[in-house]
């Protein structure tokens, strides 16, 4: 009996110290495991989405905003019958646009507490939700959690700079690159449930609050950035474009970037949906929707429209460039404005005979004369005044061997010679332009340092982040890197620009009222198979005298009978600054010659007395013709609001002695027929369409008088159509006889 006692006890012992190992090890050293699991299946966890930032213009306007939405989930773990899935899937399928079959089969996974039917819905569906919750009383089974969705107030408008936000955050543009700075971080609420999913009191219930992104206030302009993109539009339809056209405003003094768009401005809430010619490749390509080749094309096709050309993609500068090799020359002392150069048609260099663009050459000029013509040969033997060594020295400070840093995600490198590769030939076709590349925002980041007084900048787009109070929390705005050439150089280059285009190639840049420093340039794609595509391009900065604005266009690949930059490019530029310039407030100084020449807004003089008529438009220069005897102008030529020249111009003032007449009809002797003046000189079809006895307005290049001077390219009345003596026509004026291929 002892034995058997003593026995049972040391068993009994044993169990009692395993059992109590358990318990130490389970309640002590496991505790926090096991409470985990115990909370797991007592607590019931949501998320609180942290708001993502919003994207400001510089002038406070959302660009890219949230709107509120509502997931729409359900609990199969809480759906008891087949009755209820049933009425749960019927009733959620009409409101929610999914399919019944599709509904029932996440309500059949019961073990499962969250199951999504849809994202994103709107309020009005939310609330048609919420009133089948209410009806069924099924609380525990449906639920509608808030959410936002990603909102583009402007649509198409920067685009590919905006970018856009998918699922798993930002694709593109704004939204990649600072991603993690609008994100935020998620909150979350932590509740505890019964055995019924119940809430019930306790001290578990936590609540994280989250912790919102930050919102971007960025140097773009959305005023500006609409200039910009109705000038890039213009450009690509009117000059038959093969392969996009792009653009950039910046500040020449900060590098700040107030526009950049492509022309293909795809709307950001439907980025997947091509547009133009895009859509067009896609419909037309043959292929069989269903097939993998089709879905290759579309993916490829939906990366190029979002691809940024301004900073993703290089090109030659051509003749633009010969401003930075100009710059080079005059800050070395190499050359001087007055430095007289020959120019015979083409150079040998090394033994490679390299032409000018003008055939037969520009003879012996100025250094400022033959950069205002675009000659090659001057650049090249300034060049050779430079020497290899200096010349690729500031080759690199200008910033051409490597990326300019620009806030934008995929930009892409130079593609340039190597210094040991670089010889004469090489400096030869470098310095004006040719066999290397640069991106369209590393071009005008250089062209900026010789505005601003010789800083390089480093462009950015956002100027600050900010927090939900409005605090600043990062200030992104850059500082000047360095200065690489004189105050002195950079105003001495910037009126030898000016000059060209008042004189030179680059006529078609002017705008009454602003001096404007310009550059016009058109390049070989030595990559293409045919040979015979090319990139013009016009880069200026304005006014020349302060300059403010730096503005590029670069037009790839025209597809008219003209090619070049000063063509395909420059008017547009100019139209870009003369409306950016006018929008900054900038005043316009005009000459004693641009003030004669421009246009004269005609004013609305019926029922208006006409001798007091008569005497306001002769004291302003205007040239009136009173038809009838009456005191009481009846009716008027060019009407209210026309625009028309004072020089050769007339104003036509119909009256009538309402007392003692009927109104008089217009007669047959009062109409002429309309010549074509296409093809004229502007001067000649002035004179044409005035001795007919119609008003004149022009537009484009209103230096027509210039050079050889300008052609007319177009005109608003149809040739051999009949109208009205005194009528406007306007005719469009441009520079042909302006080449600077190099």
């Amino acid at each position: 009996m002892y034995i058997r006692t003593i026995a049972v006890f040391v068993v009994f012992a044993m169990i009692a110290i395993f059992l109590c190992g358990r318990l130490f090890k389970l309640q002590i050293l496991e505790y926090d495991q096991y409470l985990g699991k115990v909370l797991d299946n007592l607590m019931q966890v949501s998320v609180i989405k942290a708001q993502r930032g919003v994207i400001y213009d510089r002038n406070m306007q959302k660009i890219a905003a949230n709107v509120t939405t509502y997931r729409v989930f359900i609990s199969p773990a809480d759906i008891a019958t087949d009755e209820d899935r049933a009425t749960i899937s019927q009733e959620l399928s009409k409101i929610l646009d999914v399919s019944y079959d599709t509904i029932y089969e996440k309500a059949l996974k019961v073990k499962r507490k969250d199951e999504t039917i849809k994202e994103h819905v709107d309020k009005a569906t939310a609330d048609k939700v919420r009133a089948v919750i209410d009806k069924y009383g099924y609380t525990r089974q449906i639920y509608l959690q808030t959410t936002s969705k990603r909102y583009y107030p402007f649509e198409n408008s920067a685009a590919q700079v905006i970018g856009y936000m998918g699922m798993d955050g930002g694709l593109f543009g704004l939204e990649l690159q600072y991603n993690e700075l609008l994100t935020g971080t998620d909150g979350k609420y932590i509740t505890a449930r019964n055995a019924k999913s119940e809430s019930m009191p306790s001290k578990y219930d936590v609540k994280i609050d989250p912790e919102n992104g930050y919102s971007l206030v960025t140097t773009l302009d959305m005023n500006i950035q609409a200039i910009l993109e109705n000038q890039l539009q213009q450009t690509y339809e009117e000059n038959m474009v093969g392969n996009n056209v792009c653009g950039i405003v910046m500040d020449v003094h900060t590098g700040a970037v107030l526009a950049m768009a492509t022309n293909w401005g795809f709307d950001l809430n439907t980025p997947y949906t091509l547009v133009g010619d895009y859509a067009d490749e896609l419909t037309f390509s043959g292929l069989d929707k269903n097939s993998e080749e089709y879905n290759e094309l579309k993916w490829e096709l939906i990366y190029s429209m979002w691809r940024n050309k301004c900073v993703s993609e290089t090109y030659e500068p051509g003749s633009t460039f010969k401003v930075i090799t100009s710059a080079i020359g005059l800050e070395t002392g190499k050359v001087t404005e007055n430095t007289s150069l020959r120019c015979d048609g083409e150079y040998v260099v090394s033994g490679v005979k390299i032409k000018c663009h003008k055939i037969g050459g520009h003879g012996t000029g100025s250094f400022s004369y033959l950069l205002q013509q675009s000659c090659n040969p001057a650049m090249m033997k300034t060049a050779e005044l430079i020497g290899r060594d200096t010349f690729w020295k500031y080759f690199e400070e200008f910033g051409y061997l490597k990326k300019t840093g620009i806030d934008l995600p995929g930009e892409a490198a130079g593609i340039n010679h190597t210094f040991s590769g670089f010889h004469s030939v090489e400096m030869a076709t470098s310095s004006f332009g040719q066999t290397f590349k640069t991106t369209p925002i590393q071009q005008l980041t250089a062209i900026c340092a010789v505005a601003n007084g010789g800083h390089v900048v480093t462009p950015y787009v956002v100027e600050s982040l900010i927090d939900d109070d409005g605090n600043v929390v990062i200030d992104n705005a850059k500082e000047s890197k360095r200065q690489i050439i004189s105050e002195e150089v950079c105003n001495t280059l910037s009126e030898i620009l000016e000059g060209g285009v008042r004189e030179g190639v680059a006529s078609n840049a002017y705008v009454a009222g602003y001096k404007i420093a310009a550059k016009t340039g058109t390049s070989e794609k030595r990559d293409a198979e045919d040979k015979s595509l090319r990139v013009g391009s016009t880069v200026a900065f304005a006014p020349a005298n302060d300059p403010q604005i730096a503005v590029l266009i670069v037009v790839d690949e025209p597809g008219g009978p003209v090619k070049s930059g000063g063509t395909v490019a420059a008017p547009y530029v100019a139209s870009v600054v003369d409306q950016t310039l006018q929008y900054l407030n900038v005043e316009k100084v005009y000459t004693d010659k641009e003030l004669a020449e421009l246009s004269f807004e005609v004013g609305d003089y019926v029922n208006k007395d006409v001798a007091k008529t008569l005497t306001a438009l002769e004291s302003s220069g205007i040239t009136c013709r009173v038809i009838g005897t009456g005191n009481t102008v009846y009716s008027q030529l060019p009407l209210a609001g026309d625009k028309m020249r004072k020089e050769k111009g007339v104003v036509y003032l119909y009256t009538y002695d309402p007392a003692i007449e009927e109104q008089p009809p217009v007669t047959e002797n009062e109409y002429e027929t309309v010549p074509d003046v296409t093809g004229m000189k502007v001067s000649a079809a002035i004179m044409v369409l005035t001795d007919k006895g119609f008003n004149v307005n022009i537009t484009g290049s209103l230096n027509y008088g210039e050079r050889s001077g300008a052609q007319v390219i177009s005109q608003s009345a149809s040739p051999g159509t009949s109208l009205q003596i005194g009528a406007v026509i306007t005719i469009e004026s441009m520079h042909t006889d302006v080449s600077d291929n190099g």
